[in-house]
């Protein structure tokens, strides 16, 4: 009799990914810059986020990420003036940079910034992203898994009240269908401009 075959798609998220750690954030192309910014991995290793004072949450799908690596000192002086106005010279960058390279294939890409405080919380996060990459098992979860991940996005992208706009919700749900339908969908449900945010409760357990 042939066993039974358990398709197991997690991989194990390193805790301090879970909690998380401060970085201050930098994109050269686009010049964006957001300081003490908490980065987190969820738990089922979906989504990279991060949230800075005063700034919606924001999402990057571990799955579109293509590589971790170290990253070189930028060369833009107004990032290097950016980082130097909050306590962070030019000669004190070296091997405190996590670069996360990511995109839809391996043309379109785009690079995102992390600067640590010291190179050891560097050196731990490009090992521990490193990890939970690449995980082509969790692109074939149930679909109700997969409608777990899009509440807990939705969850993650929340406003700096704490709460979900509706946008994210039309941009979720808005496949072949017009922003007016999905309006009145949610005015007949009697719901709100913007939806409380459940981010800080309990993800639950996915099967």
């Amino acid at each position: 009799m042939a066993k039974p075959y358990e398709f197991n798609w997690q991989k194990e998220v390193p805790s301090f990914l879970q909690e998380g750690a401060v970085f201050d954030r930098y994109e050269e192309e686009s010049f964006v810059f957001e300081p003490n910014c908490l980065f987190k991995v969820d738990e089922f290793g979906f989504f990279l986020t991060w949230r800075s004072e005063g700034k919606e949450g924001q999402v990057l799908e571990c799955s579109l990420i293509n590589s971790i690596r170290s990253g070189a000192i930028p060369k833009d002086p107004k990032i290097l003036a950016a980082l130097e106005a909050v306590g962070k010279s030019e000669n004190d960058l070296e091997g405190r940079i996590v670069c996360v390279c990511s995109g839809t294939d391996l043309v379109n890409i785009s690079f995102t910034y992390m600067v640590a405080e010291n190179p050891e919380v560097t050196k731990q996060w490009v090992e521990g992203l490193r990890s939970i990459i690449h995980n082509f098992r969790a692109n074939n979860v149930s679909p109700m898994t997969c409608l777990k991940k899009h509440w807990m996005k939705l969850a993650f992208m929340t406003n700096t009240n704490g709460k979900i706009p509706v946008r994210s919700i039309t941009r979720t749900f808005a496949s072949g269908k017009t922003e007016k339908v999905i309006f009145q969908a949610l005015k007949e449900l009697v719901l709100p401009i913007t939806l409380i945010s459940l981010a800080d409760s309990s993800a639950g357990s996915l099967r």
